[in-house]
């Protein structure tokens, strides 16, 4: 049989060496729209729980988007939505689009450029660093203690508006709504705090009701005040399924809703090996992005079993912190060790995320951007290209197994259907 995975901007290709059990788990097919364009439009038309005439006379708005990490089709959603702002008697030049990086590094000259150019050049565009000096304004604390610091330039805007997408996240469940500017244009403080709820019981995958860290991103949300979201969410061939727009909260969980029918897929049975890919880039971009992958696929290996990562990581391991906790810790016990014993950090949460799927199963990985050192402090066996990987695996392999392949990793929920 002939495997196929996403990686970076290609593709990697393999034949399995023997007449092995192969499912592929891909995203579940969902009637998708005959123009995206037109989904973006008809949402925007009906927002939920939101009237377009409540912002008529304010001075100005700020349109927050995703960075470069997220497949979010901002040449969709911005021409649109920055014509619905001027209909109600916004002037472009009032509009601001802040990028949400995040702890991640800022926006490139490049990437906002392109950002300019689909929002037609009257439209100032910024990017969120957390680390800049007074770029934060403290907004107090969240019912679970978490401190509130958020950027500047969108609690001065009078309407704040988030762009972002729906998709599988390990910690608060399902991303988008209020994490778009919550964590994407938040300090480390609040991003730390609401982290470190990774811990509690309900802050896992897929799950949002009930989930400590989800409901923490929808209050603070809720308290720096949120005007409109528009979300999409996206199908196996990366196109919009569907497109929500209206309240940060009630928008989100209907969003939540239809992402459920297309990224929670049932597997037969857990897997000998599974061949995993974050899904290319930009879910690929660095190491720090693909570890959801390996989340994911650790979620059907057997105990002991192997897992190929496939991941180019064109900007290496993505985080520094994340590469000295490996570093520190020797071992995947080490690392373990020293997240539960010491103050929670930024990266060292990484670490920590990796390694739980280190202690479940043996990691592969290709990746033209870890070299053999790097490998070395993540602890995983670096081969070349798939087939490579192959023949590594199959030195532990029974020649009976059962393998999975995960082609859209970070998008898909597989469970075992018992």
């Amino acid at each position: 049989m002939r495997l196929e995975v996403p990686y970076g901007e290609g593709i990697q290709t393999a034949e399995l060496p023997y007449p092995w059990e192969v499912e592929e788990v891909k995203l579940r097919p969902y009637p998708g729209v005959p123009d995206e364009r037109e989904e973006i439009e008809r949402a925007l038309a009906r927002p939920l729980d939101f009237n377009w005439e409540d912002l008529r006379g304010a001075s100005n708005a700020v349109i927050v988007v995703s960075d470069s990490t997220r497949p979010v089709p901002n040449n969709l959603i911005l021409p649109p939505l920055i014509q619905k702002l001027m209909e109600v008697g916004l002037k472009p030049s009032h509009i601001k689009i802040l990028v949400g990086t995040g702890l991640h590094r800022p926006a490139s000259q490049e990437e906002l450029a392109a950002l300019e150019a689909i929002a037609g050049g009257a439209v100032e565009v910024i990017s969120h660093n957390a680390y800049a000096p007074g770029i934060l304004r403290e907004v107090g604390s969240s019912f679970r203690g978490t401190p509130i610091f958020i950027n500047r330039h969108y609690l001065e805007a009078e309407v704040r508006i988030i762009v972002g997408m729906i998709d599988p996240h390990q910690i608060v469940g399902y991303s988008g709504g209020a994490k778009g500017v919550v964590i994407g244009c938040g300090g480390e403080a609040t991003i730390r705090a609401n982290h470190s709820l990774l811990k509690l019981p309900g802050s896992e995958l897929g799950r949002v009701e009930g989930n400590p860290a989800r409901e923490d991103i929808d209050e603070i949300g809720g308290r720096v005040g949120i005007n409109l979201i528009v979300n999409v969410i996206l199908d196996g061939r990366g196109r919009i399924a569907r497109a929500v727009a209206g309240h940060y909260f009630k928008a989100h969980r209907k969003g939540v809703e239809i992402a459920r029918q297309i990224c929670e897929v049932p597997v037969a049975g857990p897997a000998d090996l599974v061949i995993a890919s974050p899904g290319g880039f930009p879910k690929d971009i660095n190491l720090y992005q693909a570890q959801k992958g390996l989340a994911h696929a650790t979620r059907i290996v057997k105990e002991g079993g192997t897992i190929i990562l496939c991941a180019e990581c064109r900007e290496g391991a993505g985080d520094d912190r994340f590469v000295e906790a490996m570093r520190e810790g020797r071992t995947v016990e080490g690392v373990l060790t020293n997240f539960a014993s010491q103050e929670f950090r930024m990266g060292a949460h990484k670490a920590y995320l990796w390694c739980r799927s280190l202690k479940k199963a043996r990691v592969i990985l290709v990746s033209q951007g870890i070299d053999s050192e790097m490998a070395r402090i993540m602890q995983v066996t670096p081969a070349p290209n798939l087939t490579e990987a192959l023949k590594l695996a199959d030195q532990s392999l029974p020649r009976d197994s059962r393998v999975v392949v995960l082609p859209k990793a970070n998008s898909t929920i597989p469970y075992v259907n018992k």
